[in-house]
């Protein structure tokens, strides 16, 4: 298993609710990460990083930004298009645009 693929995985189980203490610590983590992410625009690992920040505070709109920049970066890799499906289908309801990057997914996923 890959480095970036342990950081997804790490994401996906991570469920837990923060306190005020640890909101603190990922809003500054999240300024940083964003300094970061503009120094280096294309680097996905950074990118990643404040994905895993925005779910730890529940930014579902963020979040979105995130992915949506890491699918730019990475079209080939189906772990954004994934998220962003699962974003739209079980946070805003939303079902077509769901579909529509579920398949972008699916895709990517029958290719490998």
């Amino acid at each position: 298993m890959g480095f970036l693929d342990k950081i997804k995985k790490s994401i996906e189980l991570k469920q837990n609710i923060p306190d005020d203490k640890s909101i603190k610590k990922i809003e500054k983590k999240i300024i940083e990460l964003k300094k970061q992410s503009e120094l280096k625009p294309t680097n996905s690992k950074i990118l990643i990083e404040l994905y895993t920040c925005y779910v730890e505070v529940s930014d579902t709109e963020k979040k979105i930004d995130c992915l949506k920049k890491i699918s730019q970066i990475s079209p080939n890799d189906f772990y954004s298009f994934q998220q962003l499906a699962d974003i739209y289908l079980n946070e805003l309801g939303d079902d077509k645009q769901a579909h529509i990057y579920q398949n972008q997914a699916n895709k990517l996923k029958n290719n490998f």
